[in-house]
């Protein structure tokens, strides 16, 4: 094994783990063959953190800690970092923002295309019962919303813009509930 793929163990001389496939790593195995992925600065930092954590632990000695922090800092790829942690149990570092777009199906709210191909919009058909709801959702925005502005500046009706937003969002979320599935899917 070429010294730049294994950092040595500072007792023995061994290499204990190097920058192999992804296969065998125990801990985000469900993302076996993303080693390719490029990481971010925070997930360096992050990798860095948790081999500090390692080190109060008592399982790095201080040489081999600062030898791993160094390949961490200076990884580009998922795969550099989760070899520095084949030989560690938990805690490892998160790496699951290091995925390929295909893979991210919903994150953080954010909804992306599937890997298949279909997004959730292309796959729901809009019916007369959704169009109408729909409907009434803008009318509420559209007239609702300034009659409750124009009632709570002159009347002091503040609380008219309680009904307004109830109306805007069940009507809003209904409307997407009662669309159907397209034909076939």
């Amino acid at each position: 094994m070429p010294p730049s793929d294994a950092v040595h163990d500072a007792r023995t001389g061994a290499a204990p783990f190097s920058a192999g496939s992804t296969e065998d790593r125990p801990y985000n195995s469900y993302m076996a063959g993303n080693g390719d992925i490029r990481i971010s600065s925070a997930e360096r930092d992050d990798a860095v953190s948790t081999l500090g954590v390692h080190l109060a632990a008592g399982r790095l000695e201080l040489p081999e800690c600062e030898e791993r922090c160094g390949r961490a800092a200076a990884a580009r790829t998922r795969a550099e970092l989760e070899a520095l942690f084949d030989d560690l149990p938990a805690p490892h570092p998160d790496l699951s923002s290091a995925t390929p777009p295909a893979q991210l199906i919903q994150k953080a709210g954010q909804l992306v295309r599937a890997p298949g191909g279909a997004s959730r919009s292309d796959e729901l058909v809009e019916t007369e019962a959704s169009k109408a709801l729909e409907v009434v959702a803008g009318l509420s925005f559209i007239f609702g919303i300034p009659a409750a502005i124009l009632l709570t500046v002159f009347l002091g009706m503040w609380w008219v813009f309680i009904p307004v937003g109830v109306v805007l969002i069940v009507a809003g979320k209904t409307a997407e509930a009662a669309k159907k599935p397209k034909p076939g899917t």
